[in-house]
């Protein structure tokens, strides 16, 4: 495999040695959304559902957890309505729409900021007419938890209204982040434009333009995102793929290629040293290890898997968990692969957040 390496630090100091800053944790506790009206709690240490937490409408989807790590925001399977959960008190405690009688509003995206004073909504309405459906957006909005209310509309970045669009909060709650062919970082009070990490620019020259992953593992610290990207070669046109850790505050990033782009996924291991994938190709299905350190990938292994997966580690490092389609969790060991068990949970899965637990079981 060609491999090529580079760190990059727009404006900024350059990175040091690649690698992460893993939380400490000894296991860790999964909310499983369901296709009935329950979120099973999955203890990785036991293997086992240990709880349940009813909800007030059928098939939570999108689970989201606040900062303080005590309330679960809960969207159902309509996209209409949102459930806020105590996680402590096991029960519902709040809950917001933006429907009507007349008006269907659908949430396609949305983030709470971190103090828990209003949401970021990315929604669509959907008007009922005598002869026909009126479809208005999508938006994005400010919704005040409090109140009750949309507190305002936020300008489209670059004036480009999109179908689909990330976004994020920092840890501190100042900024938003928008995710488009930059980083946009706007004031999280007035929405203005504050900075801007022009990713849609090589990193390097000679390099195409990367494609940077910003999704969330449980092990990693606020703000700081370590994925898989793809480039493309510009001279010999192909489509290659590498190992970027990013940390988005300083608008840095260490990378380096691994070769070309294949279809398997990521979930970084706990320790921050390694990391684990999914080929997923219909009839031939791959365990992968990539080593962190030595920037390789070490392992290859071929298993019998299905066409919809997710992977995840467990907490102490020792096993690997195969989910999300169906109602089986299948337990592998992280170094040989092999399958140990498979756990088998009452309803079929919708989404998963794992939340890492400490020595005190916190």
């Amino acid at each position: 495999m060609t491999r090529a390496a580079g760190r990059v630090a727009v404006g900024l100091l350059v990175l040091g040695v690649f690698g992460v800053s893993p939380l400490a944790a000894q296991s860790a506790r999964w909310y499983v959304g369901t296709y009935t009206n329950e979120i099973l709690v999955f203890d990785d240490s036991a293997e086992a559902v240990v709880d349940r937490i009813p909800v007030k409408y059928a098939i939570p989807t999108r689970l989201t957890l606040n900062q303080k790590r005590d309330k679960l925001y809960v969207e159902d399977a309509s996209f209409e309505r949102i459930e806020i959960v105590d996680i402590a008190r096991k029960r519902t405690v709040d809950e917001f729409t933006l429907s009507s009688a007349t008006s269907k509003v659908r949430i396609f995206g949305y983030e709470v900021d971190p103090a828990e004073q209003y949401a970021v909504l990315l929604v669509k309405r959907y008007t009922r007419q005598p002869d026909r459906w009126v479809v208005e957006g999508p938006t994005l909005l400010r919704y005040d938890l409090r109140r009750k209310a949309i507190a305002d509309t936020i300008p489209w970045p670059d004036g480009q209204e999109r179908e689909g669009l990330g976004f994020m909060f920092s840890p501190d709650g100042k900024l938003l982040y928008l995710f488009t062919e930059d980083v946009i970082a706007l004031d999280a009070q007035s929405f203005a434009e504050v900075d801007r990490w022009k990713l849609s620019a090589p990193l390097e020259p000679g390099l195409g333009r990367v494609s940077l992953g910003f999704r969330r593992h449980p092990w990693e610290p606020e703000g700081e995102f370590t994925n898989l990207f793809r480039v493309t070669d510009p001279v010999q046109n192909r489509r290659m793929m590498g190992i970027a850790r990013v940390r988005l505050a300083e608008k840095q990033v260490d990378y380096y290629t691994l070769g070309p782009s294949q279809p398997v996924g990521f979930a970084l291991a706990p320790d921050g040293r390694k990391a684990y994938g999914l080929y997923s190709e219909i009839g031939h299905y791959e365990f992968w290890t990539f080593d962190l350190e030595r920037r390789e990938v070490t392992a290859r292994v071929p298993f019998p898997g299905r066409p919809r997966m997710g992977l995840t580690a467990s907490a102490d490092g020792t096993r690997v968990f195969v989910h999300v389609a169906g109602n089986t969790i299948d337990v592998h060991d992280a170094n040989s692969f092999e399958r140990l068990r498979t756990v088998t949970l009452e309803s079929d899965m919708t989404g998963v957040v794992v939340v890492p637990r400490g020595p005190a079981g916190r």
